[in-house]
């Protein structure tokens, strides 16, 4: 029956697939020519469902057909008349249909506005195509050429229709209730104001005024995202076009709205997301001996010259070892990009300070404070390698979790920017041999481990101010100290000596250093938690904001105070202009600083 009543509609109210075959059987033969017959004596349903051998013996309707064939004709079970609602027919997207079409002769253009369903078109200049072609249906009384030849003028006029069909909404009091605008109607029926400007309109936008319209409804709503779509500026650019030619109250909120909305000012405009600053780890905050928590990072490459062959240059990285409470700094010199030449520095590090409980550190394309050579040289080391040494001698080995977030290995990243400082104030442009670029960088870590810590204080019983080698070596200068020693010392009374240094240390850590770690330097204000089935874009500072990938949220796991701050994405790696042809999902891990949310899952 569905069927049946599609083939007696014009092929124009379906979708493309049925309106193309519902054409071609019109075309073809006559609507007159088809007849419905219940699904019980329709022997061709037998070959489109579940049926037995059975069913399709000799003497069954498959073999002989319905048994009403040998009845007279006019008593076999047949019907023409398969009329059925919009909401009964699947694949229906009519904007109007034809049997409405006889009843349109309320306006002066003969249609009828009641029965075209703004809602079923998405665009200002389809709607204004459409009605064009219904105004030609209802004055020709015919379909035949009704979508050729739409002039300018056609545009216009259906325009106007549209216009004055909207301005029935403004009541009888218009004058009283838009006073202030001195509304009044022109020669074609309309409302118009503006009057005052008419010089100014005529000069600008060869107009005298200005057609008055209600501030909501789908034609407006239509209109207001056609002139947004034209460049898609800001609020302040469409709504100057708008008063170009129509004057709409209140009309800023929905153009804002619409602006909002849209996926190409989305892309462009959306900053990151971004959240709120996380808690410190527990390893900043607790006393603890020197390097117990430390993290690690790498800068670099720095040239060196070869120590007999002074025109042979080779390449080195710098090794940063950072305590995570003390801020003490250790920082070495790897002669190679190997996993080994690596672990001869951490080698090097355990054997001067210990062997750390944890190691934090970034993991190959997270160092960005490294050079792009530096990050493929850390792709190649053997991670697993590195962690088998630290566990074989009591050593965890951690790992931050999103790519591209030097942030949370912050602490490191801080220091290095003073390392590179002072390396550019004490060599500039010289090149070093391997040893004297070692014995610089040993220098470097001593003036950054003289460097204060926290707030001093103004008590001249308190002593100088904190620094990390007050922890290391017992004062704040490398210089060996003055004073009178005396080798028959007790040494329980310099054990205690010691004790008390340490104990001094610690005490004022909680008092100068420990409060600046309150503070928030930034990122203060929490944000919504990203979730998953976000779309999203990932910041990627290689590349242009248009080659930045778009993808969709498959994992967002909490930290311990419930805020997400890194999620996993999925994304397909296609390249800008490249025809889509399937290709694998790809997974990434990124911060919440690196995601652009484009259309959050509630919308």
């Amino acid at each position: 029956m569905i069927v049946g009543a599609q083939i007696q509609r014009e092929s124009y109210g379906f979708g493309t697939f049925v309106a193309t075959r519902v054409a071609e059987i019109q075309n073809k033969t006559e609507p007159s020519d088809w007849w419905w017959v219940p699904s019980e004596f329709n022997a061709a349903d037998l070959a489109t469902r579940i049926t037995s051998p059975g069913d399709m013996v000799k003497n069954s309707i498959w073999k002989n057909g319905p048994k009403f064939l040998n009845d007279p004709i006019d008593q076999w079970p047949l019907r023409q008349d398969c009329n059925l609602g919009n909401d009964e027919l699947p694949d229906t997207i009519g904007i109007v249909m034809s049997s409405d079409i006889k009843k349109m002769t309320n306006t002066m253009s003969g249609l009828d506005f009641e029965d075209v369903k703004l809602e079923n078109i998405s665009s200002y200049s389809k709607l204004l195509r459409v009605t064009c072609i219904l105004m030609r249906i209802v004055t020709t009384k015919s379909f035949k050429g009704a979508s050729i030849g739409i002039t300018a003028e056609s545009l216009n006029a259906a325009e106007l229709e549209w216009i004055r069909y909207l301005q029935r909404d403004i009541s009888d009091d218009w004058t009283k209730t838009f006073r202030r605008l001195s509304p009044e109607k022109n020669e074609a029926g309309i409302v118009v104001v503006g009057k005052r400007l008419a010089d100014w309109l005529k000069a600008t936008w060869n107009r005298t005024d200005l057609m008055l319209l209600p501030n909501k409804g789908h034609y407006v709503w239509l209109y207001l995202k056609s002139v947004h779509d034209q460049d898609h500026a800001g609020v302040d650019v469409t709504l100057a076009k708008v008063r170009s030619k129509f004057w709409i109250p209140k009309v800023r909120k929905s153009i804002s709205m619409i602006r909002k909305r849209c996926v190409i000012c989305r892309r462009r405009d959306n900053k990151c997301i971004g959240q709120q600053m996380g808690p410190l780890p527990l390893e900043r905050l607790q006393p603890s001996p020197a390097f117990s928590y430390c993290s690690v990072d790498l800068f670099g490459p720095l040239t060196i010259k070869d120590t007999v062959k002074g025109r042979t240059h080779g390449k080195a990285y710098g090794v940063l070892f950072n305590c995570m409470s003390s801020r003490a700094v250790y920082v070495d010199l790897a002669d190679g990009y190997d996993t080994s030449s690596f672990i001869m520095v951490l080698r090097r590090f355990t054997s001067v300070r210990g062997y750390p409980k944890k190691i934090r550190s970034d993991l190959g394309s997270q160092l960005v404070s490294a050079s792009k050579e530096l990050k493929e040289v850390i792709q190649n080391w053997h991670w697993d390698t590195i962690k088998m040494f630290g566990n074989g001698n009591g050593m965890e080995w951690e790992f931050t979790k999103a790519a591209d977030a030097p942030w949370e290995n912050g602490c490191s990243e801080a220091l290095i920017k003073s390392v590179k400082k002072s390396l550019s104030l004490a060599i500039g442009q010289s090149i070093m041999t391997f040893s004297e670029l070692q014995t610089v960088l040993f220098e470097v870590a001593n003036i950054l481990n003289e460097r204060p810590i926290g707030t001093s204080t103004s008590d001249p019983n308190e002593g100088t101010y904190l620094c990390p080698n007050d922890l290391i070596l017992g004062r704040a200068s490398s210089n060996v100290p003055v004073g009178n020693w005396d080798e028959s010392d007790n040494f329980k009374k310099r054990w205690k000596f010691v004790q008390q240094v340490v104990n001094t240390f610690w005490r004022k850590w909680h008092r100068d250093y420990f409060p600046s770690l309150i503070i928030r330097q930034k990122w203060h204000v929490s944000k919504r938690n990203l979730q998953v089935l976000d779309l999203v874009l990932v910041q990627d500072n290689n590349s242009f904001r248009s080659n930045w990938k778009l993808g969709q949220i498959v994992e967002a796991k909490s930290s311990r105070d419930g805020v997400t701050r890194d999620v996993t994405v999925r994304y397909k790696n296609i390249g800008p202009g490249t025809k889509y042809t399937g290709t694998q999902d790809l997974l990434i891990r990124r911060s919440a600083h690196r995601i652009v949310v484009l259309l959050p899952v509630e919308e």
